[in-house]
């Protein structure tokens, strides 16, 4: 049992009483001092590497898109390239070739009054949109994860700077996990 001064009067009172004998006001209680916590290994802060609104590389785990996998189980990753499938365009840009040829080199029609100026329309609209197609189709940047259960594409971009420095970050994570 410890004395301590009442708050209202000053006078000495235990703490154990329920209220000062001389004035009646309710003890001072003293909060104890909360107790230290040591950090377990979930606790411990992680690094943050890189962050974006869809990815973060942290000291101990990658999450993408709302997907986490654990830095110890990966083994490696890297940047894979999709090229982009040119077929439907190279159709697109034979077809116009071929009906700009019949346009030229017309087959011996039963008119008279033959007009090509919709083929060369039609054929010249197939040709330009076959070539703007070939030439604006771009490429798929893949994050690939390998780990023992084997590797994954766990990001598609068609950024490769953004793929590249994800890539880097996990890798510096790999680095500085083992």
């Amino acid at each position: 049992m410890a004395l301590i001064s009442c708050r209202e009067c000053g006078k000495p009172v235990s703490t154990e009483a329920a209220a000062c004998p001389q004035c009646g006001a309710p003890p001072h209680r003293l909060v104890p001092p909360p107790l230290p916590v040591k950090p377990t290994t979930i606790q411990q802060k992680e690094n943050i590497i890189y962050s974006d609104n869809m990815v973060a590389v942290t000291s101990t785990r990658v999450i993408v898109g709302g997907t986490t996998y654990a830095l110890r189980n990966i083994t490696s990753v890297r940047m894979a390239l999709a090229s982009p499938p040119a077929g439907l365009p190279i159709l697109l840009l034979l077809f116009g070739a071929f009906l700009l040829m019949l346009t030229v080199f017309p087959i011996q029609f039963q008119y008279k009054n033959y007009d090509p100026t919709p083929g060369f329309v039609l054929s010249g609209v197939l040709v330009v949109g076959g070539i703007f197609w070939i030439f604006n189709v771009k490429p798929k940047y893949y994050m690939d994860i390998s780990s023992n259960a084997g590797e994954i594409h766990v990001l598609t971009s068609k950024n490769k700077e953004r793929i590249e420095r994800i890539v880097l970050s996990v890798n510096e994570a790999i680095a500085k996990h083992k």
